[in-house]
C-alpha cells in the first residue's frame, strides 16, 4: 500500500510538472505551481501517516510474537542481531566491485520511508520555487 501510494503521489507531481512547463510562463502557470505544492503536502502528510501505522503494526507483532513464539526473533531481535544476519544473508553472495559497495550501503539500513518523505518535502521546495519563478516570468511578460 506504501509503494501505491507513493507512485500515485509521483505520477500526479510528473502530470502536473509537465503541465507546468507546457504552460510557463503563462498565467496557468502558478496555478499550476499551487497545485503541485499542494498534492505534495498531502503526499508528506500520506507518508507520515503510513509510518505512524507501519510503526504501530510492527510494535503489535512484537508483542504478539513475545507472547506466543518468542524464539522466532521475527520482530523482538535486538538491532546488532538483524544487523548479523543481514550481514550474514550479503556475505553468501561473495559479491564484488559494485555488488559489495551496494552490500555496504544496505548495511547502513536506510529508511525507506525516510527517503519517500524527504521525497515529498524536496518537491514541496520545488514547487514553491517553481511558483515564485513562475510569478516573476508572468511579471515580465
Amino acid at each position: 500500500m506504501f509503494w501505491q501510494r507513493s507512485n500515485y503521489f509521483m505520477v500526479l507531481n510528473t502530470a502536473i510538472a509537465v503541465g507546468f512547463f507546457s504552460v510557463v510562463p503563462s498565467p496557468l502557470a502558478p496555478l499550476l505551481a499551487l497545485l503541485g505544492f499542494f498534492a505534495c503536502i498531502s503526499w508528506a502528510l500520506v507518508t507520515f501517516g503510513s509510518k505512524y501505522w507501519q510503526s504501530r503494526w510492527e510494535e503489535a507483532a512484537r508483542r504478539l510474537e513475545a507472547d506466543c513464539c518468542p524464539k522466532a526473533k521475527l520482530f523482538a531481535a535486538s538491532k546488532d542481531e538483524v544487523h548479523e544476519e543481514v550481514e550474514h544473508s550479503l556475505n553468501r553472495g561473495n559479491h564484488h566491485g559494485t555488488q559489495a559497495w551496494m552490500d555496504e550501503r544496505i548495511l547502513k539500513k536506510p529508511s525507506v520511508s525516510f527517503q519517500m518523505s524527504m521525497l515529498a518535502l524536496f518537491f514541496i521546495g520545488f514547487w514553491v520555487l517553481a511558483f515564485a519563478v513562475s510569478l516573476c516570468m508572468a511579471g515580465h511578460a
